[in-house]
């Protein structure tokens, strides 16, 4: 089908109609995402930090310290750790035999093994238990600011029997953190922390005993902090994005009288940015928001889309080949081509700061 029979079939002020709508519905969306990525997150209010220590409660120091980390995985949320922990205290409550991960996956498979058959008594009278553990934890990935993303990977500890006032799990980081050949591939560990914390459950369980239809417990969380490498993005997501944009833009730089060329690139390259977002989005779970690398896209295909327009419009300026026609459209393409470096470049930087 040649470029006459082309425009007979599909009508030009109809294509240019659904591409502007297209346009509109992305910007729409993006201005949306924007928004509400720069609203605050929603915290939990099941977990509050540890404000005071009930007088009647047992402490117990805890420590953890990584040794392992592998098979991250983003699309289950999960992620496998090996680490020790151990405990000091002074009490007859033993703090590790009602020990439970509140995080875990698949208890079946945790394993537990205790460096003492029993706790052993130190010098000032205090008992010392030291745990080997290792196993499959939870923790809902963000990916709004994907693939800058920055990850906490989170051990969750609690005693399922004893409440606030009888015990309470205090973090000693003096020797917690985690081993200095500790990797995981395609990330990087930034730091740790630890939190001391009450989890508070809507319910008494049952328990006769409790006046209030609520019961508090002691936790401690271990956040293990990963960002990816900023290579991936620049190398392996943004680059081939940019390549693909650049050739749609060299439409810009053709003698405007060849109107099928100029026309044909960016469409080439719009049917090629779906294949590459195709092929970063099987990689994440389905979640239902627009992560950073997503609006980047969106705004990659409204620049596109907009090459698309503006050789339409000027391919009708062509036809009479009169050379102020043809000096126009190349002053056009010069002004145009400008302004679309300009609105990538300061694009893609706003979305950065502001996802």
């Amino acid at each position: 089908m040649n470029l006459l029979s082309w425009r007979n079939f599909f009508p030009r002020k109809l294509l240019i109609s659904a591409l502007c709508t297209a346009m509109i519905l992305l910007l729409v969306q993006l201005g949306g995402n924007m928004i509400a990525s720069a609203q605050a997150p929603i915290t939990s209010t099941t977990y509050q930090p540890l404000s005071q220590i009930p007088a009647t409660a047992q402490q117990v120091k805890t420590g953890i310290y990584a040794v392992n980390l592998y098979d991250i995985n983003p699309s289950s949320n999960t992620y496998y750790i090996d680490f020790y922990m151990w405990f000091k205290w002074k009490g007859e409550i033993d703090p590790v035999e009602k020990l439970e991960f509140t995080n875990g996956v698949e208890d079946w498979s945790l394993t537990k093994e205790a460096g003492y058959e029993k706790p052993e008594k130190l010098a000032d009278g205090s008992f010392y238990q030291v745990v080997k553990t290792e196993g499959r934890f939870r923790e809902p990935f963000l990916f709004t600011r994907y693939p800058l993303d920055q990850q906490s990977l989170k051990i969750t500890l609690e005693n399922s029997f004893y409440t606030t006032d009888q015990l309470v799990y205090i973090a000693e980081k003096d020797g917690s953190g985690y081993a200095d050949d500790l990797s995981a591939p395609g990330w990087e560990i930034q730091n740790y922390q630890m939190q001391n914390l009450v989890h508070e459950y809507a319910s008494s369980f049952g328990d006769p005993s409790v006046k209030q239809n609520k019961s508090t417990y002691s936790s401690l969380r271990y956040e293990l902090l990963i960002f990816r490498p900023l290579s991936l993005f620049l190398w392996k997501l943004l680059l081939p994005l940019l390549i693909v944009i650049f050739s749609s833009w060299g439409a810009l730089l053709l003698y405007p009288l060849y109107v099928d060329s100029r026309i044909i690139l960016p469409a080439t390259a719009l049917l090629t940015i779906v294949f590459l977002q195709q092929s970063y989005s099987d990689a994440l779970p389905d979640v239902g928001y627009l992560v950073l690398l997503d609006k980047i896209y969106a705004l990659a295909y409204v620049l596109n889309m907009a090459a698309i327009l503006e050789a339409i419009i000027t391919a009708n300026w062509v036809k009479s080949e009169k050379p102020e026609e043809i000096a126009r459209i190349i002053k056009i393409d010069r002004y145009f081509l400008i302004g679309n470096l300009i609105v990538l470049a300061v694009g893609v930087a706003l979305l950065i700061i502001l996802s």
